[in-house]
């Protein structure tokens, strides 16, 4: 009897120091480009998946990687000018292995560009948001934190 209540003690305790750990942004990396309009200044809309894939190689290269664990799960959206979301496209469970040469996140990058090329979605989209969520990150700072 008491072993099945410690049991549910500590899952309990491992719950809500998870919580704790991604309210604090623990392992959430973050990045935004503005998107060629009439400023001509930004990102035109042939250049979005390769930015956004090197900007996820450099960002993996700084993340933890306790016991192996290279984890990430990234999102990718497209936003108006009043940054309400027009596209988006999440990627699951990747490694670091499916950002290079013909990988997984590589493919399904280009694909949904072309995708919102042909539904137009960057003629009203002002910027790209890109996440990435290290599964390394949080279980460094869950083991750390006992």
């Amino acid at each position: 009897m008491l072993r099945p209540l410690m049991r549910r003690l500590r899952q309990q305790s491992m719950d809500s120091r998870v919580r704790e750990a991604l309210e604090a942004g623990i392992g959430l990396y973050h990045n935004h480009w503005d998107l060629q309009g009439r400023e001509q200044g930004g990102l035109r809309p042939e250049e979005t998946g390769r930015t956004a894939l090197e900007w996820c190689r450099h960002t993996m290269a700084r993340m933890r990687r306790p016991y192996g664990l290279d984890y990430v799960t990234l999102a990718l959206a497209l936003l108006d000018e009043d940054n309400q979301e027009i596209a988006r496209m999440s990627f699951g469970v990747l490694r670091p292995s499916d950002f290079y040469n013909e990988g997984a996140a590589v493919q399904r990058i280009d694909e949904a560009v072309r995708a919102w090329q042909t539904a137009g979605h960057f003629e009203s989209a002002g910027s790209l948001s890109a996440v990435i969520f290290s599964w390394g990150d949080i279980t460094r700072e869950l083991l750390l934190t006992g």
